[in-house]
């Protein structure tokens, strides 16, 4: 390399680290580098990366948007991404708050049938919750298409009261209308005492089927 190369490459570099920027860091302990117009300067598959990093560190949902507008792209984009990671084996699980990475816990874990109709589902949701119960989904057998399964992924009376918001919202109709009100909840808690609990006050109210 000449002198003229070394000296046009360093001069590149220079301009290159004024344009740069750290300025964003989030609660995982990530900082992520924005150039000035605030894009996060990373490659594709960096940026897949991140991602993971960023679901791992988080408890809640991440949304698409919210992960757009952190990485600078549009949500599509990130949906391309998401589909990619899991096609390699990362269990990200998409719910209606957002994506959230599967983790490695030891919890008990149960698969419950009910049947009730519409206006008990905030009762029976909340039962599971109250119990110590985290409600992972929904499942209901079709004639045509054999199990349907839904993502809850509710852990608390907040995840409830917003699940049965945008249900209204968007004039949803839940799954279990397609079987007449029958349906298998998947539910994990730390001990089995907790599930035992929310079967016996499921059954109070009616709405376990045995």
């Amino acid at each position: 390399m000449t002198l003229l190369q070394i000296m046009i490459s360093h001069m590149s570099f220079c301009r290159l680290s004024l344009s740069v920027r750290y300025s964003k860091q989030y609660s995982s302990g990530i900082i992520y580098l924005m150039d000035r117009s605030g894009v996060t300067v990373l490659n594709t598959e960096q940026r897949r990366d991140k991602i993971i990093d960023l679901l791992w560190a988080h408890q809640e949902p991440l949304s698409g948007n919210e992960l757009a507008k952190i990485f600078g792209v549009t949500r599509q984009v990130i949906v391309q991404d998401i589909a990619i990671l899991r096609a390699s084996g990362k269990e990200i699980i998409a719910t209606a708050q957002g994506y959230i990475l599967k983790k490695p816990l030891h919890l008990c874990s149960k698969q419950i049938a009910v049947c009730h109709d519409e206006k008990n589902t905030r009762e029976e949701l909340l039962i599971f919750i109250e119990c110590g119960c985290k409600v992972i989904d929904v499942i209901v057998e079709h004639p045509l298409y054999g199990e349907l399964h839904g993502m809850l992924m509710l852990s608390s009376s907040h995840d409830v009261d917003n699940f049965i918001h945008a249900m209204k919202k968007h004039k949803a109709s839940l799954l279990s209308q397609l079987t007449n009100g029958v349906h298998i909840h998947t539910v994990e808690a730390i001990n089995y005492d907790c599930i035992n609990k929310a079967e016996s006050l499921l059954k109070s109210k009616g709405i376990l089927l045995e």
